[in-house]
């Protein structure tokens, strides 16, 4: 093994052991020093003499001196912590030997912090002994030279030293008063750290200067991950575009952007937009204007499919950006940032795919005419057969309209979504409906609570399609109402009482669910086998893509919902149910 290597091999079981010790530190934190137990600590030192401080890091370096004092008191007894823990812990590796022998070793040194030693080595010298020592540690900046500190630390086999206490620099008044402990021949006892740690936090003391290390994307990459926890979708996300590459954008990053799109997050990708200073990292500030770019076009372009509700999600973003601004908590930059986007998809979005003017009257006139059968037979009331009747010319209708299609209009067609509210605030067996009807439609559906709970579906695809699903959605609900008023007047339903027939008229409404649901899907697979593909592609599926693609640059996610309740079915109803459900006929030939 060539020297170099072996050098190497020897700081990585040195960092192996660190990281033992400070697994073993970490216990004892949580079992002999808890939080209660620190802040008495600090309420002693600072009580009278100071406010604790409002800097986070400073904060957590007074609580981790008040950890290290508590592990290192003598009880009663004269034991430690560190003395019950060697005491009662058996190694079961090298490693793990290696890290109790160095923790009992500890000691509490003031040194001053001499040079770097390379990349993982500090050397320091211990003002009490003299010895010169040498630290396991990659953080300290050579601009560090010079400056005196007090470190508990560990020795290990290698020559080398780990700290396992908090890192700062002290004053020469405070150096002074510490160096009073100091004995010819003796260690630095606990009432040296108890009186040092003390003064600090009474009197303050000095960060130490850290290195800055450019991080490879492996390490960034874990850093991100530790971080996560603390940060927001948008930040989080940002994070990843940079360790990706920052220009270099991947399928996976944008499409991420476009499912976190919602007013929530596009007021926060420009906020941190305007709060990225330039001492961000590299890259950060392009990435959260990237990332507020494509949830902009994202909403922009929901607005104009008709889902999801965002009609007016812009103008409710621009109102709390302006807000912010004003109540000086967001820099104006974020409010430049979002009307220029506004600006740029604004226009994007009103312009819309291209269409033939063939194709467009062609489009309109199907679209018209479903419109004037849903007005002769849904919104006036009709009979089962009038129903059948209309969802017939609506299928003709389709069909006819399809053998006008080819692979360039599909493409260039344009999607939109058109939501039906319902009554209700609970799920029904009509709903079992809506899946083969949007199938039949050639056309995707789900399903989201409206701001007063109700149950609310969107249908989403090409125009015709969507237009047709929606009346078809109305011609089903009539049906139930109309069949469900028949089968209260039936046999069963009038011999039964009470609950039973609430039982046996959900079971109706199960099976007239499942019979049209079946009718459906039947009917589907005979209209495709009988269209004809005189144009050499198969539309159905040039239409699912185009939904699917369309879904993907929406950004929209779905859940699935399982039910997993149990009812009890009266079967007579339920067949008779799904006898009449047999009856939806949006097939049936219509004269005249």
């Amino acid at each position: 093994m060539r020297p170099q290597q072996a050098a190497i091999d020897e700081i990585d079981a040195d960092y192996e052991i660190l990281e033992a010790i400070g697994g073993h530190v970490d216990d004892m934190i949580e079992h002999h020093a808890p939080t209660s137990m620190v802040h008495k600590t600090l309420r002693r030192w600072l009580m009278g003499h100071a406010e604790l401080p409002e800097g986070e890091d400073a904060q957590i370096c007074l609580m981790t001196m008040a950890a290290d004092l508590e592990l290192f008191t003598p009880s009663v007894s004269g034991r430690t912590a560190v003395d019950r823990l060697l005491s009662k812990t058996r190694p079961e590796t090298p490693v793990e030997r290696q890290a109790l022998d160095a923790l009992g070793a500890a000691q509490f040194r003031l040194v001053r912090i001499v040079d770097r030693e390379g990349p993982d080595v500090v050397h320091l010298k211990d003002l009490v002994t003299g010895e010169s020592l040498r630290l396991l540690d990659a953080r300290i900046s050579p601009a560090a030279a010079g400056l005196p500190t007090a470190m508990r630390l560990c020795p290990l086999a290698s020559g080398r030293h780990v700290l396992i206490s908090p890192l700062f620099a002290l004053d020469e008044a405070t150096l002074a008063a510490a160096m009073k402990f100091a004995r010819p021949g003796r260690p630095l006892g606990h009432r040296c750290a108890a009186n040092l740690y003390r003064d600090v936090a009474r009197h303050g003391f000095l960060p130490i200067p850290q290195r800055v290390v450019e991080l490879d994307k492996a390490t960034l990459l874990d850093a991100i991950g530790e971080l996560e926890d603390h940060l927001t979708e948008v930040e989080r996300l940002a994070l990843r575009w940079i360790a990706a590459g920052g220009a270099e954008e991947t399928d996976d990053l944008i499409l991420e952007a476009r499912h976190l799109a919602s007013v929530d997050n596009l007021i926060d990708a420009c906020g941190l937009y305007g709060q990225a200073d330039p001492d961000a990292p590299a890259g950060l500030k392009a990435a959260f204007e990237r990332i507020a770019d494509l949830q902009m076009e994202t909403i922009a372009q929901r607005a104009r499919a008709g889902v999801d509700g965002q009609a007016d999600a812009l103008d409710t973003a621009a109102a709390a950006i302006a807000n912010y601004v004003a109540r000086g908590a967001m820099e104006t930059s974020a409010r430049d940032l979002f009307q220029r986007l506004r600006t740029r998809w604004a226009h994007s979005a009103a312009a819309g795919p291209a269409a033939s003017a063939t194709q467009a009257v062609d489009l309109e006139r199907v679209i018209q005419r479903i419109q004037a059968l849903r007005a002769k037979t849904v919104d006036r009331g009709c009979t089962q057969e009038e129903a059948m009747a209309a969802a017939a010319k609506v299928a003709e209708l389709l069909d006819r309209h399809d053998l006008t299609l080819d692979a360039v209009s599909v493409r260039g067609s344009d999607c939109q979504g058109v939501g039906v509210t319902t009554d209700r605030k609970r799920r029904a067996p009509v709903d079992s409906c809506m899946q083969p009807l949007a199938r039949f439609c050639d056309c995707r559906v789900w399903s989201e609570e409206s701001d007063d709970g109700t149950l609310r579906y969107i249908f989403f695809g090409l125009k015709a399609d969507v237009e047709a699903a929606r009346f078809l959605h109305d011609l089903i609900e009539v049906t139930f109402e109309t069949e469900s008023t028949t089968f209260r007047h039936g046999e069963i339903y009038r011999t039964l009482r009470g609950g039973d027939r609430r039982v046996a008229l959900n079971s109706f409404q199960v099976g007239l669910a499942t019979g049209i649901a079946a009718k459906l899907a039947a009917l589907k697979a005979a209209r495709q086998g009988s269209t004809p593909k005189s144009t050499g592609f198969d539309l159905v599926a040039a239409k699912h893509a185009v939904v699917d693609e369309e879904i993907a640059r929406l950004g929209l996610n779905f859940t699935t919902r399982t039910t997993t309740a149990r009812r009890f079915v009266h079967g007579g109803a339920y067949a008779a149910g799904k006898a009449a459900g047999a009856l939806f006929e949006p097939t049936a030939v219509l004269a005249g």
